[in-house]
């Protein structure tokens, strides 16, 4: 997924001609780290401490004084009083809009528990697929997921959704630990799933963008994430430990040409790859992909030659093209 996020922008700068920030302009790593390395201290103390078993609430608070007392450590960063009641009320504010999330979110699960809304959704599924394929009760369950997590941050999207969805989806054949994943992995990605894509409406924001294109162009953006799940869902080989028959070496291999196919898929929807790619370039590509993401060593040979003769016919244009600018 993040693979796919990161080629997605690195394709879409190609294609619109964006290049990066001066090699003078970038920072100097050790420098921002001598200058500023101490203000990590909180962080290293919220995971610590978690760690050592401690409960979320007393390890955010440690660190909240962890913060101050690393902000001291040099006079540039130090936190004068006004800047620790600045960041009081800032936090509070924050904490108001969590406070209202969870209160939603409590309606939402006693509404969805006390009148049987969830279990007769899961029974409506189970219905329609009726002992059926395995990825159509997936995406149903997907829909259902979608919608029962928009505006609710991940974690607590999950809470809602698992109670509905795993018992489904564990019923129509998945093993346990896949059927959490699949409602963990959807119930999060609503948050960039129009209409309600909270996560992109923010970014909008920020971007002083239109909320419904950015929340179109999230999708767009993060695609390989809605499609992952499809084909570890009867395959768990993609999942490191999951599967009992398959080896390190099996889910390792999977994972690559996963990442292959990721790439590809990509480069289709973008539209570039070595250069930019035509129509028929651009569906060879998106065609390609699905064999490399499903494990299987004719699927991947399949793929891989798709994959394969468009990088090769970009590969000889663009050789030819430079042979042609040097000639004139």
């Amino acid at each position: 997924y993040y693979v796919g996020l990161l080629l997605a922008v690195h394709f879409e700068a190609k294609r619109l001609g964006l290049s990066g920030i001066a090699k003078e302009n970038i920072p100097n790593a050790m420098k921002v780290i001598k200058e500023q390395g101490h203000l990590v201290l909180p962080l290293i103390s919220l995971i610590g401490l978690m760690f050592a078993g401690f409960t979320p609430l007393y390890a955010a608070v440690i660190s909240i004084f962890v913060t101050i007392g690393a902000s001291w450590l040099r006079k540039d960063t130090r936190m004068t009083p006004d800047k620790i009641l600045a960041a009081v009320v800032e936090g509070a504010r924050s904490a108001i809009s969590v406070g209202v999330c969870c209160v939603i979110i409590g309606v939402i699960i006693g509404t969805v528990t006390l009148t049987s809304l969830g279990l007769n959704m899961g029974y409506l599924i189970l219905s329609v697929v009726n002992g059926g394929s395995i990825y159509l009760a997936g995406f149903l369950v997907m829909i259902m997921s979608a919608i029962l997590g928009m505006g609710v941050p991940g974690v607590a999207a999950y809470v809602i959704v698992q109670a509905v969805a795993v018992p489904v989806l564990i019923k129509a054949g998945a093993m346990p630990l896949i059927a959490h994943l699949f409602c963990l992995i959807y119930a999060c990605l609503s948050n960039i799933t129009p209409p309600v894509a909270m996560s992109a409406y923010v970014a909008s924001g920020i971007a002083d963008s239109d909320q419904t294109k950015t929340g179109l162009w999230a999708v767009r953006l993060g695609l390989i994430g809605f499609i992952i799940p499809f084909f570890f869902l009867d395959n768990p080989v993609l999942l490191i430990g999951v599967s009992k028959t398959a080896t390190l070496f099996d889910t390792g291999w999977a994972v690559f040409t996963a990442l292959i196919g990721t790439f590809a898929l990509v480069a289709g929807l973008e539209g570039w790859m070595l250069r930019r790619c035509s129509a028929v370039e651009r569906i060879i590509l998106i065609v390609s992909s699905p064999f490399l993401l499903l494990p299987g060593v004719f699927t991947d040979a399949a793929g891989a030659a798709g994959i394969a003769a468009v990088c090769i016919y970009q590969w000889m244009r663009r050789n030819h093209k430079d042979k042609e600018i040097e000639t004139v």
